[in-house]
């Protein structure tokens, strides 16, 4: 019973991510303070990734050490934390790149560039749904809190990067790309109904799912200066931080 319940639990949260990711320009269209929203996500984001990821990275290091039978060395002690690292890095790198080959691009034919551009934006993003429509799904999520406070980051996170896509491409992220990407969060969660991967290689997922969003979060969430709310961060640490650590 409380298998299925859960399982009912974990699929409204998938619906929900494919809800933000098709109506997000719709809430974007209301009178919405957007810098401030963004400022209060980063907050959010930063605490979930403290105070819930990192000490759960920790869990996830034992499994990895049992799967493998580590008893020392590097591996032992910083297997998960490296595929974080590499997460990390290979997302910052393919922004990188996405960016300087639109630089190129758009000096020939900017159409071209743009359509490029927005192509490899949205591919990565697929990429990235479809982990975390998996892990959703996979029941890793089985404690009532811990679904709740990946909602919460996941979503108001999915809801920023929908802005941004929006803001980036426009009338194409409108046509296709939030179409494809609530399509790659259906599709992660369907993959995970027929295909159950052992249980360290979906930590391996979880791992590299944290790097990609501390990247995010260090990117495109926290504000630059004069372009964000140093009200939003603060209220969006405080109350989440509060919520994570004490409820």
């Amino acid at each position: 019973m409380t298998y299925l319940t859960n399982n009912f639990v974990n699929c409204m949260i998938t619906l929900k991510f494919i809800f933000i990711h098709l109506f997000s320009n719709v809430i974007s269209s209301r009178k919405l303070n957007v810098q401030y929203m963004s400022s209060f996500a980063a907050g959010v984001g930063i605490s979930y990734a403290i105070v819930h990821l990192l000490p759960h990275l920790a869990y996830f290091q034992t499994v990895l050490i049992d799967e493998f039978g580590w008893d020392s060395g590097i591996f032992y002690s910083h297997g998960v934390y490296g595929i974080v690292l590499f997460g990390l890095v290979f997302s910052y790198v393919i922004y990188k790149i996405d960016e300087r080959t639109f630089m190129v691009l758009e000096k020939k034919d900017i159409t071209s560039a743009k359509n490029a551009f927005f192509w490899s934006d949205i591919a990565f993003h697929v990429i990235y749904n479809i982990m975390i429509g998996y892990i959703v799904i996979a029941n890793t999520l089985s404690e009532r809190f811990y679904i709740l406070t990946y909602f919460i980051a996941f979503g108001l996170h999915f809801l920023m990067n929908d802005w941004l896509l929006y803001h980036h491409h426009g009338a194409l992220y409108n046509k296709y790309g939030r179409f494809v990407l609530s399509f790659s969060i259906f599709a992660g969660a369907a993959f995970s109904l027929f295909v159950s991967l052992p249980y360290y290689l979906v930590v391996i997922i979880e791992a590299l799912i944290t790097g990609a969003l501390l990247v995010n979060i260090i990117k495109f969430e926290l504000p630059n200066e004069g372009e964000g709310s140093i009200r939003g961060l603060l209220v969006g640490t405080i109350c989440s931080g509060i919520l994570f650590v004490f409820v």
